[in-house]
């Protein structure tokens, strides 16, 4: 009996179980992190590429240049980021409106959880300006 008693109060390798058990927890919350970083990132470059697009749109008048600066913009970041285009509307008058739309992809799931599609949270960015005469 005093032999069992011993070997239960013995704690060894309670160090180790303890890193195994909070391992997991701690890569979960790295995901969750990394995720988290991709998304700001979206939302910022998206935003940049609506106020390139009314930047160029201001100076140069022309909505086909100015769609391709903005689709510059968004084709610098990796496929977490999905163009849906930009467009500006009241482009005829002295001011506009320029809205860029795309999809932030969730970078972690897998693609065979959702018939392998990954889930995507669409988000828009826009910028109001004036035609620079």
């Amino acid at each position: 009996m005093k032999l069992l008693k011993k070997k239960f109060e013995n704690e060894d390798g309670s160090a180790t179980i303890e890193f195994i058990g909070i391992l997991p927890l701690a890569l979960l919350l790295m995901m969750i992190i990394w995720q988290f970083i991709v998304g700001i990132n979206g939302v910022m470059v998206t935003q940049s590429a609506a106020n390139e697009y009314a930047k160029v749109y201001s100076i140069t008048q022309n909505a086909g240049e100015a769609s391709q600066a903005a689709n510059k913009i968004l084709s610098t970041t990796g496929d977490y980021l999905q163009n849906r285009g930009v467009t500006g509307s009241n482009l005829g008058s002295k001011e506009f409106t320029a809205e860029a739309n795309v999809n932030i992809r969730m970078v972690f799931l897998p693609s065979e959880l959702f018939g392998y599609t990954i889930p995507s949270i669409p988000y828009s960015a826009t910028a109001s300006s004036r035609v620079i005469e």
